[in-house]
């Protein structure tokens, strides 16, 4: 009879504060003792016009936000998103949004709806999503000066995390 009292009541206890260890805003994070990845090259056309090709962008840090407008985390993160981008285009660190499942109408409501003024096209054939192996959004990727994914973040960015991930790899001026 205890034994059955204790295993109900710490059970549950132990699943909370397991979960709850995995939800730290570090837990994406590839740096430490594991060699930086590569990014996928990709070559985005631009809803605004143009072309966005990663590879043209070695040696400055790159955030690649993967979005969609049915999304609605995406939606809630895009103010954090447009802030941290007009904080620091001035600092060399160029964001690209992509957008996924969508069409190009929507993705150009979304990007008006929430006033986004960083580059952004749609991914139409999910080859640049497949790529990154990205699989939810909102996903964003932040790719230090060398090329190299320093750090991925699956679900809505915060504002401090963003700052931290971006101050580490202008800091670090090339791995983070």
């Amino acid at each position: 009879m205890y034994s059955a009292k204790l295993t109900f009541y710490i059970f549950p206890l132990l699943l909370l504060l397991l979960t709850a260890s995995g939800c730290s805003e570090d837990a994406s994070s590839v740096a430490g003792n594991e060699p930086l990845e590569a990014a996928p090259d990709f070559d985005l056309h631009l809803l605004e016009g143009g072309n966005f090709k990663l590879s043209n962008y070695k040696g400055k840090p790159v955030v690649v936000n993967f979005f969609a407008s049915w999304c609605v985390p995406c939606g809630a993160e895009s103010p954090v998103l447009d802030k941290v981008y007009q904080d620091y285009q001035s600092k060399g660190v160029s964001f690209v949004g992509v957008a996924v499942n969508d069409t190009e109408s929507k993705a150009r409501e979304f990007i008006e709806r929430y006033g986004l003024t960083f580059p952004a096209g749609l991914d139409d054939t999910g080859e640049i999503k497949d790529a990154f192996g990205v699989y939810g959004m909102p996903t964003s990727y932040f790719i230090n000066r060398e090329g190299l994914i320093s750090y991925l973040h699956p679900g809505a960015v915060t504002e401090r995390l963003m700052q931290h991930e971006i101050d580490k790899m202008l800091e670090s001026g090339g791995s983070t």
